[in-house]
């Protein structure tokens, strides 16, 4: 190794520096012409569409939007959005593409049922990609300074305005342009089913938190003969658990009650946050224990307690996973049409009214609105002051 670095290095005695320089000159532009046309031929449509995965999944989806066609005929191609144009950028991006070599090879996404399966896994790491890089590669074509905004629909201004001010990023709202949007539900989904895991390992817990609706009853008995009950136990609400039977466990609840609204418990004074949702016959049942008047709305309050009677199950002892679980639903559910709103932007009573109208445009069913709700308001601006 030794002998042949010098002789690497031993000036020549056959030919001239000069003819040395001008071979080595050209070796070099024949180096990197070479390198650069190669790096330019996996930029091109045909090629990232030469496996199948791409060919027959992501590729048939972009041919349907306006990036493939277009009243002016520009089309951003593949590489437009997924491969930097600063020369640095992009070599990273081509080395770290060797990954993607070793799963095709390997098969992890060769058939349209494992291709789904990763889907929401590949979305999400190429979201945050561009959440790093500020949208790079949007702004290639597209740039708050280059638009009018006067000739924009009047939404679509609001909302650009807005994102220019604020210093947002392209893909925090315009996700799902090119390509069908995953279903981000399988994460909360799994979470829960570890939440249902959970519930049957709270035998001498003192505080428990139901993870879905439960029904709640005066007696005992009422649960053996399977009777309509005192009412229902909203998600994410505590109780304290004050006696244990087999089949049975008697709960304290401790919350607040409108005046004039003797069926609903909430959970802060002032604040619509359900906790539970009573019968008429279980309002004899509750203790008032004080009265105060709310000053931003002068209407009274009482805090208030029952006693009721649930089925064991369906209630965890650790509330931070019931808020790990509702975050991730948050997530998944309200970050892919536009960037998170985080639970503290808003006051518990206005997720009210956010969530029923966002509630068309989101895939929860009635039972995990209940759950996302209820996390977004006990997470709000108001509550988080108070502490949760």
């Amino acid at each position: 190794m030794k002998r042949l670095w010098e002789r690497f290095w031993r000036p020549s005695t056959k030919y001239g520096l000069g003819v040395l320089l001008v071979l080595g000159g050209i070796g070099g532009v024949i180096f990197w012409g070479g390198f650069n046309t190669a790096m330019e031929v996996t930029n091109t449509m045909g090629f990232c569409t030469t496996c199948h995965e791409m060919n027959d999944n992501v590729y048939l989806e972009y041919q349907e939007t306006v990036h493939y066609k277009n009243a002016s005929g520009v089309r951003a191609e593949c590489s437009d959005c997924h491969v930097p144009d600063p020369w640095v950028y992009k070599v990273i991006r081509k080395v770290y593409a060797s990954r993607e070599l070793y799963h095709h090879f390997r098969g992890t996404i060769d058939t349209k049922e494992k291709f789904e399966m990763h889907r929401p896994e590949m979305a999400q790491r190429v979201w945050a990609a561009m959440e790093e890089s500020d949208s790079r590669e949007c702004r290639n074509c597209h740039s708050f300074e280059a638009m009018d905004f006067e000739k924009q629909s009047e939404k679509a201004s609001k909302a650009m305005v807005k994102a220019h001010k604020s210093g947002e990023t392209c893909i925090a709202c315009h996700k799902g342009i090119a390509h069908r949007m995953p279903d981000l539900s399988a994460g909360f989904k799994k979470s829960f089913e570890e939440l249902e895991a959970l519930s049957v390992q709270t035998d001498d817990a003192e505080e428990l938190y139901t993870i879905t609706t439960k029904n709640a009853y005066l007696t005992a008995d009422e649960i053996a003969d399977g009777g309509r009950g005192a009412g229902s136990l909203l998600p994410a609400t505590g109780v304290k658990v004050i006696e244990r039977q087999n089949d049975a466990l008697k709960v304290r609840l401790e919350g607040w009650q409108q005046d004039g609204a003797d069926r609903v418990i909430y959970a802060r004074m002032g604040r619509r946050i359900f906790e539970a949702a009573l019968a008429p016959a279980a309002i004899e049942e509750i203790e008032r224990l004080e009265t105060m008047v709310d000053e931003d709305t002068d209407l009274t309050w009482h805090r208030v307690r029952i006693d009721l009677w649930v089925e064991p199950g369906k209630m965890i002892a650790d509330p931070e996973k019931l808020w790990a679980y509702g975050e991730e639903m948050h997530v998944a559910s309200c970050s892919t049409c536009h960037s998170l709103h985080e639970a503290d932007e808003h006051l518990a009573n206005q997720w009210i009214g956010i969530v029923k109208a966002m509630e068309r445009f989101i895939t929860l069913d009635k039972e995990e609105t209940r759950m996302l709700q209820k996390y977004l308001q006990l997470h709000a601006s108001d509550v988080k002051e108070e502490g949760v």
